[in-house]
């Protein structure tokens, strides 16, 4: 029997009329309904949605995703975040929902949460949970975070993220974990950018692999790799015929990181040029 039927539709006095964003947020539930092929299920669920309080109804929805019942919670979610957009507790559904994408923890559910924790944010800056919205958003970007010999565009986006939680939300919950995990992006960052100088110095490619190296010593200073960024910017300074800045950089890496085995490759005494050059292999 259709579910508009007469038959299944509460006294007009049991609801009040829907906006027309309520209305289309029931008609997105009904298409998934219907696409399921459980007429009853669709029957009952729009009964349930249309005469429960808000309250009820995302307590349902809760309550089913915390069983790992996505699909279902989320239409009740989904029905108060939009149809009650303005509301504490439909913000609170959004978020719920933002969620339930975050659990599932894979990685069309982090990129559709991340979606959707940047929705809330722009949509409802001052919230008292905007700090955790960010959070999640930076949490979305690290969880998918690539190799360091991979592009790292979601290890910037993770990185941005929980820097301006930590600039912008100073006494938030979420600060401890938020500055460990930028220093693990950072790192993976730097390490990016050494992987490809080092390619470039393999190949002979001086100033291609010199960019790379003086960027990881002006903007990651705390690289755990210092070391060889340090020896090996020698190499390139010492093969672009740079003396002086070759030992700069080799006199700091026997002065930072003596245990280091790179100082063992180091030239000494550390004198002339040519001594510098033969040193790096040339």
């Amino acid at each position: 029997m259709p579910v508009h039927s007469p038959q299944f539709m509460p006294r007009a006095t049991r609801f009040r009329p829907l906006t027309p964003l309520a209305a289309a947020a029931f008609g997105s539930v009904l298409l998934v309904l219907s696409g399921c092929g459980a007429s009853n299920d669709a029957a009952k669920l729009t009964r349930e949605l249309l005469t429960m309080p808000k309250e009820e109804a995302y307590a349902r929805g809760e309550g089913l995703v915390k069983k790992k019942k996505y699909e279902t919670g989320r239409q009740y979610l989904r029905f108060v975040a939009e149809n009650y957009a303005n509301d504490p507790i439909g913000r609170q559904a959004a978020l719920r929902l933002a969620d339930s994408f975050f659990d599932e923890k894979t990685q069309l559910g982090y990129l559709e949460a991340g979606v959707r924790y940047k929705d809330f944010r722009n949509r409802y800056p001052s919230h008292p949970k905007s700090d955790y919205a960010l959070f999640r958003l930076a949490q979305c970007s690290d969880r998918q975070a690539e190799r360091p010999d991979r592009e790292q565009t979601n290890t910037r986006l993770a990185a941005t993220s929980y820097r301006e939680l930590i600039i912008n939300f100073p006494d938030s919950p979420y600060g401890t974990e938020a500055r460990a995990r930028l220093g693990v992006m950072r790192n993976l960052l730097a390490e990016h950018e050494y992987l490809v100088g080092h390619f470039y110095l393999k190949r002979r490619a001086w100033r291609a692999a010199k960019g790379r190296m003086d960027v990881i010593l002006a903007a990651y200073p705390e690289y755990v790799g210092l070391d060889k960024v340090l020896y090996e910017a020698g190499v390139l300074e010492g093969k672009m015929g740079n003396g002086g800045e070759a030992r700069s950089l080799w006199e700091r890496l026997q002065k930072d990181y003596p245990s280091s085995p790179l100082v063992k490759k180091v030239p000494a005494p550390l004198a002339t040029a040519p001594a510098l050059v033969r040193a790096a292999g040339g």
